[in-house]
């Protein structure tokens, strides 16, 4: 289980990452086509193939921290993603901590996210 966890952080931490929020090849390999999230910020979002998360001439790297990352294994292929983040580069204190959940399915042998959400909380201690 423990190269399970070890893949689904890396993939976590992979969407974080420039080159993969410009890449509509690079998401799309990560995420389902199904996908929905629920924000911290309060919306709804459902993934549409081609989708970007950040343009290309948008160089702002996201200083995001994943810190207490665990699973749980839903079934064979599926999987519980629980994670808190410190948004190092927020400066309004009330949107620099959220608590992240994501669902990941094995889709095709490929692991896949299905559904993500992010909740705003108040400072996370380190």
């Amino acid at each position: 289980m423990n190269s399970i966890k070890e893949h689904i952080l890396e993939l976590e931490n992979d969407l974080l990452k420039l080159e993969v929020r410009k890449s509509a090849q690079k998401i799309n390999d990560i995420l389902a086509n199904d996908f929905i999230e629920f924000t911290s910020s309060g919306c709804e979002y459902h993934y549409k193939s081609g989708d970007i998360f950040q343009r290309e001439n948008d160089n702002n790297q996201l200083l995001w921290q994943i810190i207490d990352f665990q699973i749980r294994q839903l079934s064979e292929d599926c999987i519980l993603a629980m994670y808190k983040v410190i948004k190092h580069d927020e400066l309004n204190e009330n949107k620099k901590y959220t608590l992240r959940s994501s669902i990941w399915k094995c889709i095709d042998e490929k692991w896949k996210m299905i559904f993500h959400q992010g909740t705003g909380t108040a400072k996370i201690d380190i």
